[in-house]
């Protein structure tokens, strides 16, 4: 991405939309240009991850479950989400440069197009507020805009990444997090035509990282949002005030770099965190592998496979708390070095187990 954004005259806000799956977040985003066009004339443009990512690009599943195999499909799925950010760059570069601008470099892409379509107003503005490529419409042009990102971005550095682009651009900034309880995304998620594995958000409900200004000042702008099934006049007052509030006070260039570093620091955590997931997934399935090699019974290998998973999660929960084995770690030092000395010390506590289980063959 590049370091600058022309910064956008008219009042723009961007405000990430998140939440577990089932939460809410589509049928309130579905919902949001419709009462805002009513009530404050603001245009509203959503940008819904799952509209744009195709589907064969990424698998939730397979990042989010507990199993002995390898996630072959994260490249892609974070390529597409990087290429989704580029998008969302050129985006406010043609807010910055309106009326019109030159055709994006990528402007064949699918991803692009996916991100053009997903923008289209869904409300009042009907057909005559068309977004292109390389225009928008007046009413767009002349008026306050929220852009909505519908997405789970339960890591907090997926977020960080769209607050730094809208400081880049002196954009208004915000969260809205829907809270739901795990039992309840479960039961809507069954409801659904095309539910996601129950897997999938009962890990996501582990992983996710609710907004937290205190120790994240750059999330101060942020709402959290009851889930209860249906979108209440409360809700609606709530999140105006918390628009009008991201419009008013639009964001400015860092110039101190304090929180850059905290945030760099949170972002090589989670990079972290990720890349070590990844490893104890790996060495995980290769003991499984070599277990089934060595002709372990049925039964054992499943208590095998049983114990490493077990192991896996207890470990890489305590490596998030920042300490392995009981012993603190950094883990924004240099990446190499930590991921190194986790799997190291993973790799030893797999071997307890597996050592054990050649004896029960």
């Amino acid at each position: 991405m590049t370091s600058a954004i022309e910064p956008v005259e008219r009042q723009v806000c961007v405000c990430v939309l998140f939440g577990l799956p089932a939460a809410g977040k589509s049928t309130l985003s579905r919902a949001l240009p419709e009462y805002l066009w009513r009530r404050r004339r603001w245009g509203c443009a959503v940008v819904s991850y799952d509209d744009v990512i195709p589907e064969q690009a990424f698998n939730l599943q397979l990042e989010l479950r507990e199993s002995d195999t390898v996630d072959e499909t994260l490249p892609s799925w974070r390529s597409y989400r990087l290429k989704l950010l580029q998008c969302l760059e050129y985006f406010l570069q043609l807010l910055g440069r309106s009326p019109t601008l030159c055709e994006p470099p990528f402007r064949e892409d699918v991803t692009w197009k996916r991100f053009i379509h997903s923008l289209q107003p869904r409300s009042a503005l009907s057909s005559e507020t068309e977004i292109s490529g390389t225009h928008l419409p007046h009413q767009l042009a002349s008026r306050p805009l929220l852009i909505v990102l519908d997405d789970n971005f339960y890591y907090r550095s997926m977020r960080y990444e769209v607050f730094q682009l809208a400081r880049k651009s002196s954009l208004g900034f915000c969260q809205v997090f829907l809270e739901c309880s795990q039992d309840s995304c479960l039961w809507r998620n069954r409801q659904r035509s095309s539910p996601v594995p129950d897997e999938v958000i009962v890990a996501m409900s582990r992983r996710i990282e609710p907004p937290n200004p205190r120790k994240h000042p750059w999330e101060q702008n942020s709402l959290l949002l009851e889930s209860g099934g249906c979108i209440s006049d409360d809700h609606i007052q709530k999140m105006i005030a918390l628009f009008d509030s991201a419009l008013e006070n639009p964001l400015k260039p860092s110039e101190d770099n304090t929180e850059q570093k905290e945030a760099d620091r949170l972002c090589c955590a989670t990079s972290v965190l990720h890349h070590a997931d990844q490893a104890c997934r790996h060495l995980v399935s290769l003991a499984m592998k070599t277990a089934k090699d060595n002709k372990l019974s049925p039964d054992n290998m499943r208590l095998l496979a049983a114990e490493l998973n077990k192991l896996k999660g207890v470990f890489l929960e305590d490596l998030r708390r920042g300490h392995v084995r009981g012993n603190p770690i950094d883990l924004g030092g240099r990446e190499e070095d930590v991921v190194r000395l986790v799997v190291s010390q993973f790799e030893q506590l797999k071997m307890d187990i597996v050592g054990t289980s050649r004896g029960e063959k």
